[in-house]
């Protein structure tokens, strides 16, 4: 056998073993139930380009790269620093919606990531957005009352004008009796 009949025999021979270590832990299914799948480097790509647009400034692209890792398989030091990060971002939508994600995310961190350094320093957020909650339930509830005390008071006066009015139909009758 010649020296170049050996290496394409080795090659033959290794190449589909190659490619299939290389996919061993590699190849994650998505969670989407889609057929399509990601890999870790997919996912470690896509949270980099997330990086980049934050560093850049543009907000909008980097919350929907960080969406796509956290919807991905998840990974140690890449969904959970996404999770964060991505918590963070949605503090900033008006309405309380962007809170509501934001303490969802922070959720799913300290659920699937508890020992993450990211879920930690989520731990004191997460607090906070518990306490912001409360307070927009409070001003809800007081704008509730405020609203209740005024229909309670227009009812009131009401009351009064017709208990004047009754009194003064009482007097009327008395004096037409008195006649």
């Amino acid at each position: 056998m010649t020296y170049k009949r050996i290496i394409s025999i080795a090659v033959l021979f290794f190449l589909p073993l190659l490619c299939g270590c290389s996919q061993l832990g590699w190849r994650v299914s998505g969670n989407q139930g889609d057929s399509v799948s990601t890999t870790i480097a997919d996912q470690e790509r896509r949270f980099a380009g997330a990086m980049e647009f934050l560093r850049s400034g543009n907000e909008q692209a980097t919350r929907d790269l960080l969406e796509r890792v956290v919807e991905g398989p998840p990974i140690n030091g890449v969904t959970d620093e996404a999770l964060f990060r991505l918590s963070v971002l949605y503090l900033r939508d008006d309405g309380g919606k962007g809170t509501v994600r934001a303490m969802e995310l922070l959720d799913r961190l300290k659920k699937e990531f508890p020992i993450s350094p990211w879920a930690h320093q989520a731990a004191p957020l997460g607090l906070y957005l518990a306490g912001v909650k409360t307070l927009r339930e409070q001003r809800r509830e007081v704008k509730i009352l405020k609203e209740l005390n005024l229909s309670l008071s227009r009812d009131n006066r009401e009351m009064r004008q017709s208990m004047e009015r009754l009194k003064s139909l009482d007097l009327e009758l008395e004096q037409k009796i008195k006649r």
